[in-house]
């Protein structure tokens, strides 16, 4: 039993672990200038991508402290004000880890349309406290295809979670192995 509790113990260290590599990674990559004149399309928000697809498929590889460090972090490097998009992107995984256990037997799509729907929601209320704390920012018409590059790039995120860090949806099985809700 015990060299049971050990292998769970160290397979959710070693997802938490492939989490944290791959989001310092993004982020760096991000802060890699590309090219010398600005870009007329933005990139895409993989770190959320990342992170929610794994919170979708293995909620206890992405605990909230880790994905608050994470984005802090993201928040810091980026020059973002400070905490803004860590609470807001906490708050939009920890709404997607209650809802986790329902999407277990759905479709991609169905997934895809919901993650959808929290990005627009964690753009949209991080662009109104913006604007309401008068900080200056960009065209509603840039925040849109920003919406919809990350959308656009969410699959090609899930299928890296699934095919290259081996993190799939949990089974039943699994569920009750790791304690998750049926």
């Amino acid at each position: 039993m015990a060299a049971m509790a050990d292998s769970r113990s160290a397979t959710i260290w070693l997802g938490r672990l492939a989490y944290l590599i791959c989001a310092t990674l993004l982020l760096f990559g991000a802060m890699i200038p590309l090219q010398f004149t600005p870009s007329t399309i933005p990139r895409p928000d993989v770190t959320l991508c990342l992170t929610l697809a794994i919170v979708l498929r293995r909620p206890e590889f992405a605990p909230v402290w880790l994905v608050g460090g994470i984005f802090f972090l993201d928040d810091i490097l980026l020059n973002r004000p400070l905490g803004l998009w860590t609470a807001i992107a906490v708050l939009s995984c920890e709404g997607i880890r209650s809802q986790e256990y329902r999407f277990r037997d759905l479709i991609f799509p169905f997934e895809w349309v919901f993650v959808a729907g929290v990005m627009l929601l964690a753009l949209l209320v991080n662009r109104l406290i913006l604007s309401l704390s008068f900080v200056p920012v960009t065209g509603f018409g840039f925040v849109m295809l920003h919406f919809f590059v990350t959308v656009a790039a969410y699959p090609f995120v899930v299928f890296f979670c699934g095919y290259v860090l081996r993190i799939r949806k949990v089974t039943p099985d699994q569920a009750i192995q790791f304690g998750h809700r049926l």
